[in-house]
């Protein structure tokens, strides 16, 4: 009897991952909503160009750096989104399908290192697009020339990226099929 009592409670237990998924569904729709706030606040600075929205930078130029603040937030909307389906079908639901669950194929998660290698990809993503924020600030912000301590910060970014891009293909959380370099037709053989 205690065998059933065990299964039975260990079962119950995954039922804690709940909270990460709504945790991280709720986190997707403010970031969802603060990438809107940002598209929204670029129309305005475009519409109408004030001299704090701007920060010293052009208006175009801000422009696109409020652009690029929501396409992050979107991003990680999204990763989030991603993160909750995949802890609910690992967890919650592992014998539904993502077709059971009303989910698109691609957002089936099989494996939790299908989990981290997305976050671990989205971090290299977001990186990227903070350098090119912060390489648009550098060059048009109008200071200048970069003193040398602005300059090692400045370039430790892409440096941190590159290390983590390196990191991440030496791990292969979840290395992904590689494409067969010539079709295979009826007759050949391989």
């Amino acid at each position: 009897m205690s065998g059933g009592f065990e299964k039975r409670f260990f079962w119950a237990t995954r039922l804690f991952t709940l909270v990460a998924v709504i945790a991280s569904i709720a986190g997707a729709l403010l970031m969802f909503y603060l990438g809107a706030a940002n598209t929204i606040e670029a129309f305005v600075l475009q519409i109408r160009p004030s001299a704090e929205a701007a920060a010293g930078l052009p208006v175009n130029e801000a422009t696109v750096i409020t652009l690029m603040d929501a396409l992050d937030r979107f991003l990680i909307g999204m990763v989030l989104l991603f993160f909750g389906y995949g802890v609910y079908g690992l967890f919650i639901r592992p014998e539904y399908g993502p077709r059971a669950l009303g989910l698109p194929g691609w957002l089936h998660v099989e494996r939790l290192g299908q989990l981290k290698q997305t976050i671990a990809e989205v971090i290299i993503v977001v990186l990227f697009v903070l350098f090119l924020r912060v390489a648009l600030e550098a060059f048009h912000g109008g200071e200048g020339e970069m003193a040398p301590a602005s300059l090692g910060r400045f370039l430790a970014l892409p440096g941190a990226i590159l290390l983590l891009s390196a990191a991440l293909r030496l791990v292969r959380l979840h290395p992904k099929e590689e494409p067969s370099r010539w079709p295979v037709r009826d007759g050949d053989s391989e």
